[in-house]
């Protein structure tokens, strides 16, 4: 039996059963009963992918959606995608879930914790298990630096996120439905850059870090994508706060690749919030000068002093105050939260893991569902939130204002 690279599970209500990865199915014998032809009608499904475009309506007319999500040492952030998941108000019976974990560090429990939720998910016990994991994580806490931001954080949106998540359950009533089917795959790729906020951000390691996640995104798509899927929605775990009706409001704009605006809150001393995902852009003339001075497999990114692009961004067009069903049309995109009609990943559409046109991963994506004729759009005034994850920077900056604090205290 040959050796396969990678682990895949499927998930019921009542455990984790590990499939037979990589081996050949046995060769399958026809019963001496059965003309040929009833035994091709019994073990051959056919399909007619013109039933499976992806429709602007595509709840009310029962389209299949392929939820993706990548995985890495993302343990702490589960219980909050957790969360988010149940809090889907498309039909959770017609959304089929696929996590791909990969290069988690040897201590890390991101697997393990993800078998365990995905099991309550399905039998309806998590909204329990993650209030007592909960819970207990607050009784045996011990406060410390790595909590004090939060005492500095805008307090309305902090007391926002709390009811989200204490009250999340009265939001729709298939809260606690299945799903249609939840998959998971363990695989790894080679990532070896760290996942801190300084090791993830720093430009040195952009090309290759998105390269990689590249590779990760497009075997997750060819292990997970089947021929009954209409859309393919791709979400980051380490979003914060999200409606629950994404997925409807992506939708019905009836495009085949688009993307809501995504910022993050900040503490109070920082502003109170920022634009996070500066992917998502329309592309310039300064940038387009720009890559003719770069080698062929240079990447640009954005966000850079030393990239200079001039774009507009998605982000910074956003007005809280506007309408969030104002769409604009877009070049490159962001891979925090994507839906995609699947039959332009059918058609070729990928991740590219290599410099396409000096860029990679999800804005080459964009790039190239443009130039193979799809349209590609984002909402600038619909807005989710991405976690703040402290710098290195802040961090001693919080702690310099709490050593003042104390001081004050005690004079």
């Amino acid at each position: 039996t040959p050796t396969s690279d990678y682990e895949h599970y499927t998930v019921t209500k009542d455990g984790v059963r590990k499939e037979n990865n990589g081996a050949p199915p046995p060769i399958a014998t026809p019963e001496p009963s059965l003309t040929p032809e009833e035994f091709y009608n019994q073990k051959v499904d056919y399909y007619d992918l013109n039933d499976y475009r992806g429709l602007a309506d595509g709840l009310a007319q029962g389209d299949v959606v392929l939820f993706l999500m990548p995985l890495r040492n993302a343990e702490h952030v589960l219980p909050m995608a957790f969360y988010n998941l149940m809090n889907l108000t498309y039909d959770h019976s017609l959304i089929d879930i696929a996590f791909l974990v990969s290069d988690c560090s040897p201590d890390d429990r991101t697997l393990e914790t993800v078998f365990e939720y995905s099991v309550a998910l399905q039998n309806g016990t998590l909204v329990e298990k993650l209030k007592q994991e909960e819970l207990e994580r607050q009784s045996s806490q011990v406060k410390g630096s790595h909590d004090l931001y939060k005492l500095y954080m805008d307090q309305a949106y902090m007391e926002s996120v709390k009811k989200a998540y204490d009250t999340a359950e009265a939001h729709h009533e298939g809260y606690r439905k299945p799903f249609r089917s939840v998959s998971i795959f363990k695989k790894d790729f080679g990532q070896v850059i760290g996942q801190g906020f300084s090791d993830r951000h720093a430009v040195k390691v952009q090309g290759i870090r998105r390269k990689l996640m590249g590779k990760a995104r497009n075997w997750l798509t060819s292990a997970a994508l089947k021929p009954y899927h209409s859309w393919v929605y791709w979400r980051d775990g380490d979003i914060e706060m999200c409606p629950g009706n994404v997925i409807e409001q992506l939708m019905k704009h009836d495009y085949d690749v688009i993307v809501p605006n995504v910022w993050r809150p900040l503490p109070t001393f920082l502003g109170n919030e920022q634009p996070y995902d500066l992917n998502s852009w329309l592309e310039s003339e300064a940038a387009l000068e720009l890559a003719k001075t770069l080698d062929e497999d240079d990447v640009i990114v954005e966000g850079y002093a030393e990239y200079a692009t001039y774009r507009a961004h998605l982000a910074y067009i956003r007005d809280a105050r506007a309408s969030p069903d104002e769409l604009i049309e877009l070049d490159g995109v962001g891979g925090v939260s994507i839906l995609a009609r699947a039959q332009i990943f059918r058609q070729g559409v990928h991740f590219p893991a290599f410099t396409f046109l000096n860029h990679a991963e999800t804005e080459a994506f964009g790039k190239m569902a443009k130039q193979m004729g799809y349209r590609v759009a984002g909402l600038p005034h619909y807005t989710i939130w991405h976690i703040y994850e402290p710098s290195e920077d802040d961090l001693r900056e919080i702690a310099k204002m709490e050593r003042t604090k104390r001081r004050k205290k005690t004079s």
